[in-house]
């Protein structure tokens, strides 16, 4: 069987992706916190008749990433990783620690790394999609941190699709304002795609995408 991992899977863009995903592979449930969730997304997937299993980690933690991909090879063959968990803040520059500066690259970029890193060994052939942002490509005032992030996260993929293609694709989709808990948190009732409108499109670039590519939703 056939196997994808997406990671921050509970709610939003990944849950949203994992259910897509699911028509056609096994797939790993990644969350942090939101276990219930998570179980949710495991129940739904099931119900329809696909196999899907919970996997608790933090991406940031290399040890965490590691046994997140054992998880998956128990279920079969990894061939699909979806680097979606991520943190988001808006607030002016000089008032943002280097803390939360630290916490958002380790999460969105050095995540990132260590789930890579810890896959490609058990991938004979694959797709990697990294989840970027629109703001990646075109930073807005008041998010410094998160835009950087994203700007890495496209530099990464770009990089790694020259060095591991074409036996794994790695290439990545850039959403807009997407409708998710994350997003109201931050900035309230705003208009928004739903998840399922990235999701569709991460579909769209693991069947026909190129390597290197960073797709506009």
């Amino acid at each position: 069987m056939e196997v994808a991992i997406v990671t921050g899977a509970s709610r939003g863009i990944g849950r949203a992706t994992a259910l897509k995903l699911a028509e056609e592979y096994a797939v790993v449930v990644n969350y942090h916190h939101q276990e219930s969730r998570a179980m949710e997304v495991v129940a739904a997937i099931e119900n329809k008749g696909g196999k899907a299993i919970a996997v608790q980690g933090d991406v940031s933690n290399y040890e965490d990433a590691k046994r997140i991909v054992e998880n998956s090879t128990e279920m079969g063959k990894l061939k699909i990783l979806v680097n979606n968990a991520g943190v988001y803040d808006v607030k002016p520059f000089i008032r943002t620690l280097p803390s939360e500066w630290e916490r958002i690259f380790q999460v969105n970029v050095f995540g990132m790394f260590n789930m890579i890193h810890a896959s490609i060994e058990h991938m004979e052939w694959g797709k990697i999609v990294n989840i970027a942002s629109i703001i990646g490509l075109h930073p807005m005032a008041r998010a410094a941190p998160y835009c950087s992030s994203k700007a890495a996260v496209i530099a990464l993929t770009k990089s790694l699709a020259q060095e591991l293609g074409p036996k794994i694709k790695v290439m990545c989709v850039a959403p807009g304002p997407t409708d998710t808990d994350m997003l109201r948190r931050i900035h309230g009732p705003m208009p928004a795609d739903p998840p399922e409108k990235v999701a569709n499109v991460i579909m769209e670039i693991i069947k026909s995408g190129v390597e290197g590519e960073c797709r506009v939703v």
